[in-house]
């Protein structure tokens, strides 16, 4: 079987009950899916029935610890990558009154590797992490405003920037610092 690792990030404009209240809640779950994928509850609780084309599988929580951290196991099946299995671990963070980090940690074993299918699945996670974002943030809407990335300076500004840094580190010590003292040795007198 492929084994295949990831980690990656969401910060969720939310206090952390609500993000946990967010991952418990089926239809914003549904909302954050692709077309054509059903999310339903399983036979027993806390067991979820996830059917994507080409992939049927079934989630089960093995453990939370309200509200900051939940551990998921599932088993599936798919055309591509045939019997799949892995586990899920995710965290909640607390980044300020309104700002949560969701951490998600996800390792997954696969019974075939197709081509590309590292790539597909960081792909595929970074867009589920990014549906369920805009998924809470519709139906919990934020009044702060998202932060905006700056734009990268021009090619010309960097390289002045970089070139007046430079010439300063020259007259503060730090680019070549002083030669550090050496001990005087210890000849005894002729």
């Amino acid at each position: 079987m492929t084994t295949l690792t990831l980690n990656d990030d969401l910060i969720l404009p939310v206090s952390q009950a609500l993000a946990w209240a967010a991952l418990h809640d089926l239809a914003l779950l549904r909302d954050s899916l692709p077309d054509g994928a059903q999310l339903d509850p399983g036979g027993a609780p806390h067991r979820y029935q996830l059917t994507l084309p080409g992939f049927q599988g079934q989630w089960m929580v093995m453990d939370t610890s309200a509200p900051r951290q939940m551990r998921l196991r599932w088993d599936g099946h798919g055309d591509a990558v045939g019997v799949t299995e892995g586990q899920m671990q995710l965290r909640l963070e607390l980044l300020g009154e309104h700002r949560t980090l969701l951490h998600v940690a996800l390792v997954l074993q696969t019974e075939r590797e197709p081509s590309s299918f590292r790539l597909k699945t960081i792909q595929a996670l970074d867009a589920r992490l990014k549906a369920l974002g805009e998924a809470v943030q519709r139906r919990h809407p934020s009044d702060r405003p998202v932060p905006v990335k700056q734009p990268p300076k021009p090619w010309p500004q960097r390289l002045v920037d970089w070139y007046l840094g430079w010439f300063a580190a020259i007259f503060n010590g730090t680019l070549y610092p002083p030669p550090k003292p050496r001990p005087r040795s210890t000849k005894p007198p002729r």
